[in-house]
């Protein structure tokens, strides 16, 4: 609302049929005029305040949107720091997968198998069990699609081998997760164990590849989730990236 002061009309001829004999004792005229209103009207007393108050009004209302505007900058900028977070517990959980299950594969005098100790073999393979099964619950808690589909070409390496897995004591839950039962395990043939998670065409191998593209597919999608800065703004750069990928 804008209020030109300057502007100084005489209003005082439409009352010209008033006087102060016609006023009562509250300053009222008969027509029903208060004349002291009219003279705040006309030394522009009520213009000053009109504009004194949407003056701070508008004031009151910027600062509401700047706040608004503030916490839903720091919102976003959070919530984007703990997705990159979660994306990026996913990688590192991946990656000890993928060591597990390269401790596994290892031949030669690296082996947990050179022995034939059922007990290095079975620490070994309840190493790789505790390791997936955190995997599982990090790739839960990134709420990623594709992360969660790549999780799930992991999950399927597993269900292939669910039978062999049960004959030495290894479960596959309804969570996907794993149970080891050393009693059952320590019993199983080592030739079966060995065949099963030792080489390069073992269930070590499989699993440790499924668990690499995992890995890289958290990577990937930690990078181009970073849209916001710490300040609430894009980040240019992440948006040009994710723009150029389709083109």
């Amino acid at each position: 609302m804008s209020i030109n002061l300057n502007v100084k009309t005489d209003y005082s001829y439409l009352f010209s049929s008033l006087n102060s004999s016609t006023s009562n004792n509250n300053g009222y005229a008969f027509s029903g005029i208060n004349l002291s209103d009219y003279a705040s009207i006309k030394n522009g007393s009520y213009g000053k305040l009109l504009k004194a108050y949407y003056a701070e009004t508008d004031s009151s209302a910027s600062d509401t949107n700047s706040s608004v505007k503030n916490t839903a900058s720091k919102y976003s900028y959070k919530e984007e720091e703990a997705k990159k977070q979660n994306l990026n517990d996913v990688q590192s959980a991946a990656k000890e997968v993928g060591n597990s299950a390269a401790a596994l594969m290892e031949r030669g005098s690296k082996s947990v198998f050179k022995n034939k100790d059922m007990e290095e073999v079975y620490t070994a393979v309840a190493d790789y069990a505790k390791d997936y099964n955190a995997l599982l619950d990090k790739v839960e808690d990134s709420k990623s699609d594709k992360v969660t589909k790549a999780a799930e070409k992991l999950a399927d390496v597993m269900e292939g081998y669910e039978d062999k897995l049960k004959e030495m004591g290894i479960t596959i839950g309804e969570d996907q997760k794993l149970t080891v039962n050393k009693k059952t395990f320590m019993k199983a043939d080592f030739e079966k164990v060995k065949d099963l998670w030792n080489g390069s065409n073992s269930l070590s191998y499989l699993a440790s590849t499924r668990a690499t593209s995992l890995s890289n597919t958290a990577y990937s999608e930690s990078n181009s989730s970073s849209l916001y800065t710490m300040n609430g703004t894009y980040a240019l750069q992440s948006v040009g990236s994710v723009i150029n990928g389709y083109f």
